[in-house]
This record gives C-alpha cells, structure tokens and sequence, in this order.
C-alpha cells in the first residue's frame, strides 16, 4: 500500500473514532461518518495543480540618469524567494506558530484533528485549528474559506496528497511564498519590504515573532493600524520561540522591547520619488501600449505587477530647475497663476520635463498634458506653414491694416467678420502692407487673417492635425481659430513648434525611453523615427518669420547668447492666457501662463500681462539652463534657389472678402517682390496665386523682379507703409 493509502486508511481512522467518542454531538452536527467518508473519496479525485507561485513584483520607474522615479505596486503584491534565501530565524517563527511538528507528521497532524473535532463538536459546524502548514496551503490554493467538517476532511486529504507528491522543503517553500500577511503583501518576501524595506534574508527575532504572528489575522495584528494588537501577538511567538528552544528568554525580553514598524514601504498603487506629473505620463503611455500586453486588464498587471523596469526621458536637476522656474519668475501679486509647460528634445520627441503645475505628486489635474486653453498668436504658425506649403515665399506682402473683417468662402457671415465684429491689430502695429515676416515678428492679425483667407480655414487646420494637434473639433467654420481660439494643450503646441526645429519632422512626445521585463527583456524601445510632415525648406523658411519674433518682434526677451531662438508669443482677450513657445535647434518648449480654475484676467500694477512677459521669461530661464555650457548652435537657413518669387498676396476674392475696402483709398507705397514700389490708383480683379519656385538672377538673393502689365497691382490705405528694421 502507498504512503498516501496508508495516511488515507489512518484519516478515516481518526474519523470514525471521533465519531464513536461523540456520537451524539456528531447527530447535532448532522453529519454522518457515511457523509465524511464520502467527503474523503471525493477528495483524493481533486487534480492538483504544480505548486508554482506566480510572481506578483512592483515596476519600477527610472529617470534618465537612474535614479528611481516611483514604483508601481498592484493591491496583491508576492516576489517569491527561494528556502535558502530567508531568515532561519523566520522560517522558525513561523513554524513554531503555525505547525511546531511540521518536518514529523504527513500531510495532517492527527492529534491536532482530533483535538480541534473534539473542542469544536459542541458549537455546531464549525471547525477551528488544528491545521498544518500543508492543510493551510491546499485551502488557499484550491479550497473556499468556508468552515464546516466536510472541508475539513477535504482539506486532510488534499494535505496527505500534497505530502505524497512532494518534499517537505518544496511545500514549506510555497507556502511562504503565498501566505498572506496584510497590506497587500503575499509572501515572506514582500511582507519583509512592506513593513521592514529589507529583504527576507535579513529579518531579525522581532521583525521574525511580528510577521509570524500576522499570519493568523493580517488585519487584526497590522502594526501600523493596530500597534497595541500587534505588539500582544508578537509577544505570544516569541514565547512559543523560546518553548520551543528557537530563541533563548533574553532574545525574546530584546524583541519585545523593539519598536513596531510605523509606515508601510511597498503600499498598493504609485509611490512617488519625485515629479507626479511626469510619473502619471508614463503609466498613462504604457497603459495604451500594445507591447505590455493585448488587453487593459493584461496591461495593468504587466505594469503594477510585472516586476517591469521602465526606463525614462526625465533629467531631474532640469525637472527641478524648471519646477522651480515656474513658480519663481510668476510675480507674487499673481497668486492663482500657475504655469504649464513641457522641455523636449525637437530632434527625439524626448520629454525631459514637465510641469503640469506648482505641485507635482499632490495636484491631480496637469495642465501641461490636460489642460486645453486658447494659444492667442501661438496658433499663427499653422497658417504660416500651410502658406509656405502652398508655395508662398516668407517674404511675400500681405495688407495689414487694421480694422479688418474678412469674410471666408463658406463661412456664414453670422460666423466671419463684419463690419459689427471688428478685428483689430494691436496697438502700434503698422498698417499698410507688411511681409509675412513682419507679421510673424509683430504678431499682426489682420495680415494673418488675410493670409488664412487666401490659404483656406481647413488646410490650416489640416496642418495643425499633422504637426499634433488632437483636438479633432478645431472649427473649419470658425475664422478666428486662426489668431486662437480654439483650445490646445502645452505639450502638444511645444512638439508642433519642435516639428519646426527639426526640419519639418514631427515626433510624439515620448516619456519612456525602454522597457525591460523581469528577465532582462526589451519589450518596448521608445525610440521613434518621427513622421515627415512638410518639407526642411520649408521649415527653414518658417524659421526666418519665427526667428525675427526674437531679434525684433514681441519675443525679444527670449534671446540667448549661445543659440538661435524662435518661437511666438501668444495672448488672448483681456490677458486670460499667456504663451511663449519656443524653439532652438536642440530644445523646445511652449509656456502657458494662467488662471487653472477659469478665464481670469492677468494684470500686474494695473498692467495687462502678455506673452511676451513672464512666459517668455520662464522659457528664456528654463534653455538658458539647459544650453549654459554648449557653444552656438545655428538654425539652417533656406535655399535661396528652392525660393518661388515674391509677390504681394492679393486675389480678386480677398477684395470682395474684405468688407471694409482697404483698397484704392491711397497710401502711397506697396511692396513687391521684396521692393517698395508706387501703388496704382486702381485695382485689377486678376487673381494670381502663388508662384512655382525658382532659382534667383543673383546669388545669395532674391530675384529683383518688377510688376508686369497683367500683374495684381494693390493700393493699400491711406497710411503709408511701415517698415520694420
């Protein structure tokens, strides 16, 4: 007969003998030896599983020079140990506790049956104590919670098995690898980290008798909710510990005289290190990965209990530089302004930090990722780059003068502009005829809303879909979209800016950097190649419009000795929000400045606050950091032979459009083809779009060209033209 018969034949012994002792407490229980027979043959047809016990380890986050970020813990959190890698001092502790006689007996120790049976006849059916460590393994692994006399001999029978089937090292191995002991912690292992933050290896007596005593009531005996409970419990193994000759009674008088743990390490969910922001960022990004796995739930667990090691963009002394930045350069008398930014690597899409707000780990809401308020001029570039796509030349003219209302061809007039619904340039801007470039630099909107008239509200609007923006209700029937009325979010206007200083390429803006599993495994490169969205010639000439906002527009303040900068302030009606986004070769951002709670005006001393104040202080703070120590860096400059002529910017549609007839009222200069030249004293309707680009008649310039017959001559107003150094 096999080891497993003979301890089957001994169980039903032991049954049936108590069951003789007491007979007539076993009638009350309604339970028949018949019954508990049957109980025990059904047992022995139970297939038992292998007794592998699966790994539940926190991620970790990393910055990018490897300081640790945060961890990722899920609500079950088990990191098994191999036997010879815990304390044989809580091996003892828990054996003294639990089942002293755990290397003698089998699967079930008899006199424990018997004794419990007998102790607990009279209160019914329920069963208590009496089990071994094999019994407490097999009921959390295959049985219910469940206390009645049937489960009970399921139980002894599924423990003999187990016994029979593998060494006692094996079962005492997986079931200190599973038992639970609070705070999410299952395993000796990860109950060692949550409430000590050492390995099991290294637990001592008292840190043993605690964790041993948790096993019998995790929360009853919780050292931090609990220290009163949990300081008896401990006391009572250790003295089981000295019964049993584990430790001697002066081990156990310094154990009980030790300090109880008071903060849980490992807790359940994201324990912060530094920058919540960026943190949430990451668990946002690879919560949407496919690389972690098929499903939402597939990728929770890969995250929070995968042991995974994710690998950021972060530089921390930036992130604290630029934390720090963006509360010192605010004026104190602004004191519910907050700003929101993203510094990122234009040639990677690497984010190396963010700022959602004053507090990062404690707000919830990141108005650099979540928020979404008005750009103001910011917007402008989507119309400038849709301009030079469609081969228009930055130095092109375009009448500026203000007010304007221009109507769109499709637009209801209810949604354009009238003569009711003014738009104005800003005070001091010029009026007459400017270059695209002047009205970048002095961020002019009644020449960009021409420009857009000429370009069409819905390839503007395609090219900020394709430099990143994902607000997919930009309005083709809103003409004001184009001075910025529609909502972004910081971090996508600074990658949309940074398509621009990388030529023309557009990378999203990437938080993680890799990631690798728990056996060493890239699973995820965060590495892209970034998307072509419109040509380096083109780039480079929009880079002519976005630098001269920098040495001579309203974003001087952003200057820097050591690179080339260019960018565009931003500010919407009554100082509501305030932009600066900016670019160099090798760093971009987009600095927003506002009220989080709603559209409140901004002023300092009675003065209305721009863009072109404290974000652009911010910005020029933030790259003045992060480019101290590099040499001048340049951006390229356009082809002069890939460049179409210039031209003044007229059609007979755009006179029609614009209701209040600039044209033919008597200034006394137009420019053209980059030359200021008399204006006629009439117009033509001839509609000249733009023209193909050509290589210049002398080098290094371009082609001096003169009005001909059949060309559009326009009389801007009356005021003469302006030019702008």
């Amino acid at each position: 007969m096999s080891h497993f018969g003979r301890s089957l034949v001994r169980l039903v012994f032991v049954i049936v003998s108590a069951g003789a002792m007491v007979a007539a407490a076993l009638v009350g229980v309604a339970y028949s030896t018949g019954r508990l027979v049957h109980d025990t043959a059904t047992a022995t047809e139970v297939r038992l599983p292998d007794l592998v016990t699966a790994a539940q380890v926190p991620s970790v986050i990393y910055a990018a020079n490897g300081s640790v970020m945060a961890t990722l813990r899920s609500a079950l959190n088990r990191q098994p140990v191999a036997l010879d890698q815990i304390s044989p001092v809580l091996i003892d502790a828990v054996l003294d506790t639990e089942d002293h006689s755990f290397w003698l007996h089998g699967g079930m120790d008899v006199e424990s049956v018997v004794r419990a049976m007998l102790a607990d006849v009279n209160a019914g059916s329920v069963v208590q104590g009496g089990s071994t460590i094999a019994e407490q393994l097999v009921k959390g692994l295959y049985l219910t919670d469940q206390k009645t006399i049937s489960r009970k001999v399921r139980e002894a029978v599924l423990a003999e098995r187990l016994e029979d089937k593998y060494s006692k090292a094996q079962i005492l191995d997986a079931y200190l690898n599973f038992v639970y002991l609070g705070n999410g912690a299952y395993g000796v292992q990860a109950a060692a980290k949550e409430y000590f933050d050492k390995g099991a290896d290294r637990i001592d007596v008292a840190q043993a008798a605690l964790l041993a005593g948790l096993i019998q009531a995790p929360s009853g005996y919780d050292p931090i909710t609990n220290p009163l409970g949990a300081r008896e419990r401990r006391s009572e193994v250790l003295s089981r510990m000295v019964l049993y000759k584990s430790i001697t009674p002066a081990q156990a008088v310094i154990a009980n005289e030790t300090p109880l743990p008071t903060v849980v390490h490992d807790a359940p969910g994201i324990s912060y290190t530094i920058n919540g922001y960026y943190v949430d960022q990451v668990v946002n990004e690879l919560l949407a990965n496919p690389a972690l796995g098929a499903t939402s739930e597939e990728r929770v667990s890969a995250l929070f209990a995968g042991g995974l090691k994710i690998y950021t963009n972060d530089v921390p002394s930036l992130q604290a530089y630029a934390q720090d930045v963006s509360v010192r350069d605010i004026p104190s008398s602004l004191s519910d302004v907050v700003s929101a930014f993203a510094v990122l690597d234009p040639r990677t899409g690497n984010v190396e930090a963010l700022v959602g707000g004053p507090h990062p780990g404690t707000d919830q809401f990141d108005d650099a990722t979540q928020g979404q308020r008005q750009p103001g001029s910011g917007f402008k570039l989507f119309t400038l780059i849709a301009a030079l796509e469609m081969g228009y030349n930055v130095y092109d003219s375009v009448l500026a003068t203000s007010p304007c209302a221009v109507l769109f061809p499709g637009v209801p007039e209810a949604n354009g502009y009238n003569l009711n619904r003014l738009m104005n340039n800003d005070p001091g801007d010029p009026n007459g005829v400017v270059s695209i470039v002047e009205a970048t630099a002095l961020s002019i909107n009644c020449a960009f809303l021409r420009l857009a008239h000429q370009v069409g509200l819905s390839k503007v609007i395609n090219v900020a879909h394709s430099m990143g923006l994902t607000d997919l209700t930009l309005n083709p029937m809103n003409p004001s979209l184009v001075i910025g009325s529609e909502a972004v979010k910081p971090l996508e206007m600074a990658a949309a800016y940074a398509t621009v200083a990388d030529g023309g390429i557009y990378h999203s803006p990437r938080f993680v950097s890799r990631v690798v599993d728990d056996t060493g495994n890239v699973i995820y490169n965060g590495e892209g190649p970034g998307r072509r969205v419109f040509s380096a010639q083109v780039a480079a000439e929009a880079l002519v419009a976005l630098r001269a906002v920098v040495q001579y527009g309203t974003g001087t303040a952003a200057a820097l000795s050591n690179a080339d900068v260019a960018g565009k302030t931003g500010t919407t009606e009554n100082s509501v929000d305030a932009w600066f986004n900016g670019i160099t070769p090798t760093v971009a951002s987009s600095v927003w400045l506002g009220d989080p709670k709603g559209e409140v005006p901004m002023y300092v001393n009675g003065v209305e606050v721009y863009g072109a104040d404290y974000p652009t202080q911010i910005w020029h703070d933030v790259m003045q950091y992060v480019l101290a120590h590099s040499s001048y860096i340049a951006f390229p400059t356009p082809d002069t032979y890939d460049l179409p002529p210039v031209k003044y910017i007229y059609s007979a549609s755009l006179e029609e459009d614009d209701l209040l007839s600039h044209d033919g009222v008597g200034a006394t200069a137009c420019v053209w083809d980059g030359e200021l030249v008399p204006c006629a004293t009439t117009t033509t309707t001839t509609t000249v779009p733009p023209g193909p680009r050509r290589a210049p008649t002398q080098a290094g310039g371009i082609a001096p060209t003169s009005p001909s017959p059949t060309s559009p001559v326009h009389t801007p107003a009356a005021t003469p033209v302006v030019t702008t150094p």
